[in-house]
C-alpha cells in the first residue's frame, strides 16, 4: 500500500516537474520571439488586432459577426477577451495565454517523444528543442496566430490516437470525450484545422475494424460526438443568447466558404510544399518522424497509419482554399515531435548500454544546456527581434493616439486595410461593425466603409499607403512610417472637419 502511494507520489511530482519544465523553456523563447512579449512595444500584426479588438468588445457588450465583423470561428475572440480581462491597454494577458497555450504544446510534444520512442528520459531534451523549433521558423509570424493557439489541441488529438496504437489498447471514455472537445475547439477557432481529426478518425475506423475492436465502436463514437457536441452547444447558447446565431452562420460558415477562397489578396506567398522548405527546423522533424513510423510496420504500423493519415488530412484541409499564407503551415509543427521520438529511439539504444544514472544524467544535462540556450538561439534566429529596439512613443499607432486623446470625440475608422492597431493604442472600439477592411469581399463591407467616411461618421480615419480621395469631410493632421514584413509602410491620420 505504502510503495502505491509512493509511486503515485511521485508520478504526481514527475509530471508537476514535466509541466514547470514546459513553461519554461517556453514562456522564456515566447519572450523573445513573439511581439505579443513585454519586450516588445506592442504587437504589430494585423491579424492579431483583429482578433484583440473582437475580444475587447465582447468584454464590452459587442458581439462577433453583428457588432464586429470578422471572419475566424469565436473561440479565438473568447480566448482574447479573456486576455483583455487581464490587460486592455497591453498585450501582457495575450502574452500569458499564449505562453500557457505553447507551454501545453510542448508539454504534450515532449510526451509523444517520451512515448513512441521508448526512452523514459526523452521528454527533457524533446521538450526543450520544440520550444525552440517552433517560435523561430517564419510560419509562426509575429505570434498569437490562431495556428499557434490551436497547436495543443492538435498535439492532444494526435497524443491520444498515437498512444492508444502504440500501447494497442482502447481509447477510452474520457479520451474520447476529449477528442471530441478538441475536434469542436477546432471547428469554432477555423475549420480547416478540423483536417487532422478527419485523419486521425479514419485512421481509428480502420484500427478498430481490423483488430477485433468493433464492437466498441458505437460506444467510442457515441462518447467523441458527446464532446463535440457540449461545447458547440456552449457556443451556439451563447450566440442565441445574443439573438445573434444568423450572424455567426453568415459570417463564419456562408460568407468565409463562398468568398474567402475567391478573393486571394496580400501578395505572393510560396506554394504549400516550398512554404514547408522556409520551416525546416520543425518540418524536417515532421517529415523524418512520419518515415520512421513507417519503417517498422509490426511495431508502429498502426500509429503511422494514424500520424499519415492525420497529416494529409490536416494539409489538404490547410490548402485546400488555394490561399497560403506563411503562417497557415505552421498546423503541421504537430508532427515535429515524431522526429524528436525517432532521435530518442536512437539514443535509447546508446542509453540500453550504459548504466541508468549515466543515461538520466546525459539526458538532464542536455536539457539543461537547451533551456538556457533556447533564448539566446531564438534571439538570434528570430526575424521579429528587430521591433524591439522601437519605443512604443515612436510607433504610428501611439503617435496617433496622442492626437485622438486631445479630442472630445474620439471615434476613428481604420480603413483600406487590417486592423492595424490604432483602436488598441487609442484605447477605443470602433462605431461600425466594419471596423477595418478585410480580405474578403463584401459588397456591404466597402459600401459601409465608403459610407462612414462621405458621412463623416467618425472624428478619425488612418489608412495605409493611400491617402483620402475625394473627401471633403476630413483634412490629413499626421502621417508616420513604420516597417511591418520586411516592407516600409505609411499610415496617414485623418481628423474631422468641424
Amino acid at each position: 500500500m505504502n510503495q502505491t502511494i509512493t509511486a503515485g507520489f511521485q508520478a504526481r511530482r514527475g509530471g508537476l516537474l514535466r509541466c514547470f519544465f514546459a513553461c519554461l523553456a517556453s514562456f522564456s523563447v515566447l519572450a523573445v520571439c513573439s511581439k505579443s512579449s513585454f519586450l516588445y512595444p506592442m504587437n504589430d500584426w494585423v491579424d492579431v488586432h483583429c482578433f484583440f479588438t473582437v475580444g475587447r468588445g465582447i468584454l464590452h457588450g459587442l458581439v462577433p459577426y453583428r457588432d464586429l465583423y470578422e471572419q475566424k470561428g469565436p473561440l479565438i475572440y473568447f480566448l482574447f477577451a479573456l486576455a483583455g480581462q487581464i490587460s486592455e491597454s497591453s498585450f501582457l494577458g495575450v502574452y500569458l495565454l499564449e505562453g500557457l497555450c505553447f507551454s501545453w504544446f510542448v508539454y504534450l510534444g515532449g510526451r509523444i517523444a517520451e512515448t513512441l520512442s521508448g526512452w523514459k528520459h526523452a521528454y527533457w531534451p524533446s521538450a526543450a528543442l520544440l520550444a525552440l523549433l517552433i517560435p523561430i521558423t517564419p510560419a509562426f509570424s509575429h505570434g498569437a496566430s490562431a495556428e499557434e493557439f490551436i497547436l495543443p489541441v492538435l498535439a492532444l488529438g494526435l497524443f491520444i490516437a498515437a498512444k492508444a496504437m502504440h500501447e494497442n489498447r482502447l481509447i477510452t471514455r474520457g479520451q474520447g470525450f476529449a477528442l471530441g472537445l478538441c475536434t469542436a475547439a477546432a471547428l469554432w477557432t477555423k475549420y480547416t484545422f478540423c483536417g487532422l481529426f478527419a485523419g486521425l478518425a479514419i485512421a481509428v475506423l480502420i484500427w478498430y475494424l481490423c483488430t477485433g475492436k468493433a464492437k466498441e465502436l458505437p460506444a467510442l463514437i457515441g462518447i467523441f460526438l458527446l464532446g463535440c457536441l457540449a461545447l458547440s452547444a456552449a457556443v451556439l447558447g451563447w450566440f442565441a443568447w445574443k439573438g445573434a446565431l444568423s450572424d455567426l452562420w453568415q459570417a463564419y460558415f456562408v460568407n468565409n466558404l463562398s468568398q474567402y477562397s475567391q478573393n486571394i489578396k496580400g501578395g505572393h506567398y510560396d506554394a504549400p510544399l516550398p512554404n514547408l522548405l522556409n520551416n525546416l527546423p520543425w518540418s524536417v522533424p515532421g517529415v523524418l518522424g512520419l518515415i520512421w513510423l513507417t519503417a517498422a510496420p509490426k511495431k508502429r504500423g498502426w500509429t503511422a497509419l494514424s500520424a499519415w493519415l492525420g497529416a494529409a488530412a490536416l494539409f489538404v484541409f490547410t490548402y485546400w482554399s488555394g490561399r497560403r499564407y506563411p503562417y497557415y503551415a505552421l498546423v503541421l509543427a504537430v508532427f515535429a515531435p515524431l522526429g524528436l521520438a525517432a532521435a530518442g529511439a536512437l539514443a535509447a539504444r546508446f542509453a540500453s548500454k550504459a548504466k541508468p544514472k549515466a543515461s538520466a544524467a546525459a539526458a538532464a544535462a542536455l536539457a539543461l544546456v537547451l533551456l538556457f540556450a533556447d533564448p539566446l538561439i531564438a534571439y538570434r534566429a528570430s526575424p521579429n527581434t528587430y521591433l524591439m529596439q522601437v519605443q512604443e512613443e515612436d510607433t504610428p499607432q501611439y503617435r496617433f493616439a496622442e492626437i485622438i486623446h486631445q479630442s472630445e470625440d474620439q471615434t476613428l475608422l481604420n480603413y483600406g486595410f487590417l486592423d492595424g492597431g490604432f483602436y488598441f493604442a487609442a484605447g477605443v472600439l470602433p462605431s461600425d461593425p466594419y471596423f477595418c477592411t478585410l480580405n474578403i469581399d463584401l459588397s456591404e463591407m466597402e459600401a459601409s466603409l465608403r459610407s462612414s467616411i462621405s458621412q463623416g461618421k467618425t472624428a478619425f480615419v488612418v489608412t495605409r499607403s493611400q491617402k483620402l480621395k475625394n473627401s471633403g469631410k476630413y483634412h490629413l493632421v499626421d502621417e508616420a512610417d513604420m516597417v511591418f514584413e520586411g516592407r516600409s509602410w505609411r499610415y496617414y491620420l485623418y481628423q474631422r472637419n468641424e
